[in-house]
């Protein structure tokens, strides 16, 4: 994979910002979204095409727009609004504050507004974007980006990580990717995609057996399980070179890798001692210490966000069940007790939930559990199988591979509450097993 190609941020302006929001002071007390509540209505908002400065800019600015309104569909925060509806000629409207007719946007049902402009010379692009408080009449926040050309869209979803951290306090998820496994036909491929979908890429292509990816803690590598050289063995791809190398592969089963937020630490199953047992492993591949070890078996290990403890899947009572550990040793302890088939745990970025798939009434269902044990809630009901399920880095949102279309699995995305649930990746044999990146910072 080639290098990620960031573009440059020639200037992050309030322009008249500061006028607009009444001051640094007030802009930052007014609460617009709070995103701790378990819901909430959309908010409507007006992204009309952007200006052109040239007639080479005119394409991607309708395109520019056309991103920014999916992404802010995708976050389930925002409404946007028919552009069938709007009154003006878009490249007839200003984008500054003095030029906006937030009357008009206000009979339009508009609470927010976006302009932008676009500028094409040679390979290069300008792209200012700004956002308006339409009910207050001010602009909140204002960016102007350069870069290469083909960095349009990676501009648009830094502006509506913008938008997010604006009015919630939080950067989203735009610009994040998922990795998950393609099926095809006898053989397992890793893929990448964006977070709505888009731009689909081969990790893998070796006609093997690929599962389990895992993130590393900055997202510069994809530790994964591959079957290529025979028994399982974790191997690791960088993602700006696409280098491969192997992290280790002991005698017997080396699956269900996870790496510890913030070190060069994997925690992962290994029968190196007859037992699958959860061991932690540096990424040069030295065995640390034993993190579970009992005569029953251990996986899919997932890490809480301070690397403290873990959760764990265990057949020690008999049926697959969640388990919670402390990194540092001690048994583990049992935290579902319903259903008959609990697998995939996966540890909130927030550290409040445990999402897991469970066996109910012959479907495997999506379920979140608090680390203590308590307050389990139910996010999918029996369509289709819902398995694997992998948090979204700001926590709001959880993929996870479905049958609930008929055939073949899916990866899908829903909101934490189980609202807004839409289908991702299509085509082939089916993808399954997600796996949400971090942010790149």
């Amino acid at each position: 994979m080639k290098e990620r190609r960031w573009f440059v941020t020639v200037m992050a302006v309030l322009l008249n910002g500061l006028l607009a929001l009444g001051g640094s002071g007030e802009a930052a007390e007014r609460v617009y979204i709070d995103i701790t509540q378990p819901s909430f209505e959309r908010l409507p908002i007006a992204v009309p095409s952007f200006k052109w400065d040239n007639q080479e800019a005119s394409s991607v600015s309708t395109e520019s727009a056309e991103a920014l309104s999916r992404a802010l569909d995708f976050s389930g925060l925002f409404r946007p609004l028919d552009p069938r509806g709007f009154l003006d000629d878009p490249q007839q409207m200003g984008i500054a504050l003095e030029e906006i007719q937030f009357p008009m946007w206000r009979r339009l049902g508009a609470e927010f507004l976006v302009r932008g402009r676009c500028r094409v010379t040679g390979d290069g692009i300008e792209m200012e974007m700004r956002l308006f408080d339409v009910v207050a009449s001010r602009q909140v926040v204002g960016k102007i980006y350069e870069g290469r050309r083909e960095d349009w869209r990676e501009m648009v979803y830094r502006f509506a990580d913008e938008i997010l951290l604006a009015l919630t306090g939080e950067r989203g998820v735009f610009g994040t990717k998922i990795a998950y496994v393609q099926i095809e036909g006898q053989s397992k491929e890793i893929y990448l995609v964006d977070f709505d979908g888009s731009s689909p890429i081969a990790v893998t292509r070796d006609n093997s057996v690929n599962l389990s990816p895992a993130w590393s803690p900055d997202g510069s590598q994809l530790a994964y399980v591959s079957y290529v050289e025979g028994p399982p063995k974790v191997f690791a791809v960088n993602l700006g070179t696409g280098t491969r190398r192997l992290l280790f592969g002991f005698p017997g089963l080396n699956i269900t890798p996870a790496w510890r937020p913030g070190t060069r630490e994997l925690a992962a199953t290994l029968s190196k001692d007859g037992n699958p047992d959860i061991f932690l492993v540096s990424d040069s591949g030295e065995v640390l210490r034993p993190l579970v070890k009992t005569w029953a078996i251990e996986v899919s290990p997932s890490w809480s966000p301070q690397g403290d403890r873990f959760a764990y899947v265990s057949n020690e009572t008999g049926n697959p069940q969640i388990y919670v550990a402390e990194a540092d040793g001690g048994r583990g302890r049992r935290i579902t007790f319903e259903g008959t088939y609990n697998t995939s745990p996966s540890w909130s970025p927030k550290g409040d939930w445990i999402a897991y798939s469970s066996l109910r009434d012959g479907r495997h269902d999506i379920f979140v559990i608090r680390p203590d044990g308590s307050e389990s809630r139910r996010l999918t009901h029996g369509e289709g199988d819902n398995e694997a399920p992998s948090w979204s880095p700001d926590g709001r949102m959880l993929a996870f591979s479905s049958t609930r279309d008929g055939g073949a699995p899916a990866v899908w995305v829903m909101l934490a509450n189980g609202e807004s649930v839409r289908r991702l990746t299509r085509g082939g044999g089916g993808q399954e097993l997600p796996r949400w990146s971090p942010r790149f910072d």
